[in-house]
């Protein structure tokens, strides 16, 4: 074989692997049938050429081609090629999600249950799903939102607070030597404070000394509550009954014209006569005060008969 057949023979083999490594980096298998099909999303942030096509946690595939279309509504077309041995049902769907914690992208296909599969450059339905990382970023952006909003009004609040503070200033300094003085006085006035701590003290020690009299006392007063409680009181209070209705009697006679009391009180002839002998007896003793020799006569040696 001449040299320039076998430089010939080693170029085509060069050349076939690199087109294989090519397409192998790119995702597709030369040796196994693909078929081709297509998705559209918004965003496709982390999807690169080459991304596996998962299907129930196997890969059948990968990513082929990205493309941007502007006559779509602006959205994202994704080329992707699946082993034909893998036929996808036509209600079959395309889920982006995140492959792995560092943020890598892939596409899952989610199988449909249609008895009708999805031609060679069909286009499959579309969804994506939120990555923990993107929700944890929004979730920051709101918790940033709100920190910078309470910062704010921690900012005002301290604002106004230092505004309050120099417009009051004489006032709060005058507080402040009210307080000195007070603490001043409190400290003058520690040894009568001191001085009653130390009686009450006292007290306290003679109520602890005192603490089996105390104890005494209060069993003579449960004692006499008892024997209260125990006494006979319907019976008292039947005797202090039949004693309040004698005495109505009595008073009920006494008012009335009948029996000596009754007239007594009730008679005013009765009442004249008596107020007439008691005057005619003031005078008799008045006048036998004045003149007692006209009642009584003494003679010590006999006396006129005559006299």
């Amino acid at each position: 074989m001449k040299k320039e057949v076998k430089i010939g023979i080693f170029t085509v083999a060069i050349l076939a692997v690199l087109y294989w490594g090519i397409n192998f980096l790119k995702g597709k298998d030369l040796f196994n049938r693909s078929m081709t099909y297509y998705a559209y999303y918004d965003n496709v942030s982390g999807i690169q050429l080459s991304s596996p096509i998962i299907v129930r946690g196997i890969s059948v595939g990968a990513v082929t081609g990205i493309k941007f279309r502007p006559d779509l509504n602006n959205s994202v077309e994704v080329r992707f090629d699946v082993k034909s041995s893998y036929r996808l049902p036509d209600n079959s769907v395309v889920r982006l999600f995140t492959n792995g914690i560092m943020g890598g992208k892939a596409l899952e296909v989610e199988l449909g249950d249609s008895p009708n599969y999805l031609p060679d450059g069909a286009t499959v339905r579309s969804e994506s799903e939120t990555s923990f990382l993107e929700l944890a970023g929004s979730e920051l952006d709101y918790f940033k939102q709100k920190v910078n909003q309470l910062i704010s009004s921690l900012d005002m609040t301290l604002t106004s607070v230092n505004k309050l503070l120099t417009d009051n200033s004489g006032a709060i300094a005058g507080t402040l030597e009210g307080l000195r003085k007070g603490a001043e006085a409190f400290g003058a006035k520690g040894e009568e404070m001191k001085g009653i701590i130390d009686d009450i003290g006292e007290v306290t020690g003679a109520l602890a000394a005192n603490s089996g009299r105390i104890e005494a006392t209060l069993a003579n007063l449960e004692s006499v509550s008892g024997t209260l409680a125990e006494a006979d009181l319907a019976q008292t209070v039947a005797r202090l009954n039949t004693a309040l209705d004698e005495l109505d009697a009595t008073l009920a006679a006494v008012n009335s014209t009948e029996g000596s009391a009754g007239l007594l009180i009730n008679d005013r002839a009765l009442y004249d006569s008596l107020a007439r002998a008691s005057a005619n007896l003031a005078s008799l003793l008045e006048d036998l005060q004045n003149n007692p020799k006209r009642y009584v006569h003494f003679s010590l040696f006999g006396g006129n008969k005559n006299k």
